[in-house]
């Protein structure tokens, strides 16, 4: 695919083995195999990673591509294939998995970086500041809601789905749909302009829009490692047109904007705590439930605590509630129904890596996990903080959400370094 021009960011190649696959979490979890049930599972997982990833390239490649007009069932024949490949592999033969990390080191040397950051840092404590008051200060009353469809019954918690040898919550299609409906957030607005609307994601050959008049979360699972358990997050992504600009000189407002909400769950179902980014990694923030979580540390690098305890979402549902046009979050409250419901639907996020557009499909994300239309003007003023292109959006697994130092929103090691142990 790569002959092609075609490649998908959220997973990484492994040099030797074209039919596996590996993301920070599996190269994470391949340092924790040791018997030989735990690398077989291993083994199946980063082929599930490549069937994935395959799948959507090769839908991107034109529908006249030799490789798509051989057989008319590539898809069915692509799974036996990496099947038949995964049995007949060995664990120790494939190589330790570094995953490169989405800093460009060129433009921090370029930049000074070691004197740029220093400069920074004041800024960044002025940002800490801000958003820290906006949890604070006056809000306006929300005067829609976006409620997800109702879920009837109690999912299963994460440690029955974790009898396999990794020990990793691993639910089927059906239960990780019932988890994720059980979970998700209201989305509640103050504005109903309509860059205030979330909506589905739609492409044409040219251009990525979002359409309010289908209110849509995208969703997907992850995994985490914290206090030597494997734990189960589950990820929403609202949409949204734009980031109005606010003048001529505006550097955040732009096209295309997008929050994402990320829940972490405990072994029995309870809520761990929360933590959220805008699409571009940008305006990482945590939410604790009252579960005596406590900060690693508050330093220009670290994640902007919310001030106070927030509903579990196992037992309430969480509203979020949404700052006009900027997008931030600034309060997490027990949603209480009421009037000016409307109801959003969850989708799977792998459909943005390759959707409809003519007779063919494509990602909405260029091959190194960046969307261009939705460029940023502070990109012209933080790109010695090593960020591509700081602002814009980008793909899940491709997420930078520091500017000093190099973190990573999907780092299985994140929560250990954002909480004390």
């Amino acid at each position: 695919m790569l002959d092609a021009g075609v490649n998908d960011a959220a997973s990484a190649r492994i040099d030797g083995f074209p039919y596996l696959r590996a993301n920070r979490w599996l190269a994470y979890l391949q340092t924790a195999t040791a018997t030989d049930a735990q690398q077989e599972q291993w083994l199946r997982l980063a082929g599930n990673e490549a069937i994935t990833a395959l799948t959507l390239e090769l839908k991107q490649l034109d529908p006249i591509h030799p490789l798509l007009t051989v057989t008319s069932d590539w898809r069915q024949r692509l799974q036996q294939c990496v099947d038949t490949l995964v049995s007949l592999s060995g664990f120790p033969g494939v190589p330790s998995i570094d995953i490169a990390d989405n800093y460009s080191t060129r433009n921090r040397v370029l930049g000074l970086y070691k004197i740029t950051q220093l400069l920074a840092r004041p800024s960044m404590n002025t940002y800490r500041d801000d958003m820290a008051k906006r949890f604070k200060r006056p809000f306006r009353l929300p005067i829609r809601h976006y409620v997800p469809e109702p879920f009837r019954g109690t999912p299963p918690p994460p440690e029955m789905l974790s009898r396999n040898p990794l020990d990793v919550p691993s639910p089927s299609y059906g239960a990780g749909q019932a988890l994720l409906s059980h979970y998700a957030p209201v989305l509640s607005v103050a504005n109903t302009l309509t860059y205030n609307q979330p909506g589905a994601v739609t492409r044409d050959a040219e251009n990525i829009r979002v359409d309010y008049s289908q209110p849509t979360a995208y969703s997907w699972l992850s995994w985490t490692h914290f206090r030597g358990h494997n734990l189960l997050q589950l990820n929403y992504q609202f949409w949204f047109s734009e980031r109005p600009k606010k003048g001529s000189m505006d550097l955040y407002g732009g096209d295309l904007d997008s929050i994402i909400w990320r829940v972490t769950l405990k072994p029995d179902g309870q809520v761990l705590m929360y933590d959220s980014i805008h699409g571009c990694g940008c305006y990482h923030k945590t939410y604790r439930v009252a579960n005596g979580l406590v900060p690693a540390n508050d330093g220009p690098a670290a994640a902007v605590q919310y001030p106070s305890p927030v509903p579990n979402a196992r037992s309430n549902r969480v509203s979020l509630i949404v700052e006009p046009d900027t997008h931030y979050i600034v309060r997490v409250e027990k949603f209480v129904p009421g009037q000016h419901m409307e109801r959003y639907q969850l989708s799977d996020a792998n459909a943005l890596r390759a959707m409809p557009v003519g007779d063919g499909f494509k990602s909405i994300y260029r091959n190194d996990g960046l969307i261009p239309q939705s460029a940023r003007r502070e990109r012209l003023i933080l790109w010695p903080l090593g960020v591509p292109s700081a602002g814009a959006m980008r793909q899940p697994g491709t997420h930078a959400i520091a500017f000093i130092g190099r973190q990573h929103f999907d780092s299985p090691t994140l929560l250990n370094s954002l909480f004390k142990n």
